[in-house]
């Protein structure tokens, strides 16, 4: 079972005002969002009657290419989809590193998509093109500031907290 992101061709396919891909690709290519596995976007895409090997054909053309995450991190990222806590690693060194980056990444694309939905959308995509922990603490601001816009003050403070934090203890694990 594998990850899958958009590439930088599948994300200048959702932004181009035409398609040169079929509609029922398009709709596949929305589903990868680099948390979900290839099993379950299958799974979502065949409960909408698209085509069982569209995620194939998306990756052969090069919209898709596998991510490549450790196992800790995808259980992290699924614990988050459930919506409990994340909890940081204890050990300072590479993996650590990299899976409070993907700690702070899944739960910017999990709050995202699960308080601003569809309106989100960008933000999501700003979210998986960013590649350093900067680009992603860059993002906080403004994705909070729609959500304070969609469900108020309360909520969209208790998102910054938590992407704060999450972003700090990020940074601090950088040895800056």
């Amino acid at each position: 079972m594998a990850v899958y992101k958009k590439t930088e061709k599948g994300m200048n396919e959702l932004l181009a005002p035409s398609r040169t891909i079929d509609a029922r690709l398009v709709s596949v290519l929305i589903l990868v969002d680099g948390v979900r596995d290839s099993l379950e976007v299958n799974r979502l895409a065949r409960e909408v009657n698209l085509p069982a090997d569209a995620l194939e054909i998306l990756f052969h053309g090069g919209y898709v290419e596998k991510k490549f995450k450790g196992s800790a991190a995808l259980a992290e990222a699924r614990v988050e989809a459930r919506g409990e806590p994340a909890t940081a690693p204890a050990t300072g060194d590479a993996g650590s590193k990299l899976d409070k980056f993907n700690a702070l990444y899944t739960y910017l694309v999990e709050e995202t998509k699960a308080l601003l939905g569809l309106r989100g959308f960008i933000f999501q995509l700003r979210i998986e093109r960013a590649t350093t922990l900067m680009q992603l603490k860059a993002l906080i601001e403004p994705i909070g500031a729609a959500i304070n816009k969609k469900h108020g003050f309360e909520i969209a403070k208790n998102f910054t907290t938590e992407s704060e934090r999450l972003a700090v203890a990020a940074i601090a694990e950088r040895n800056i």
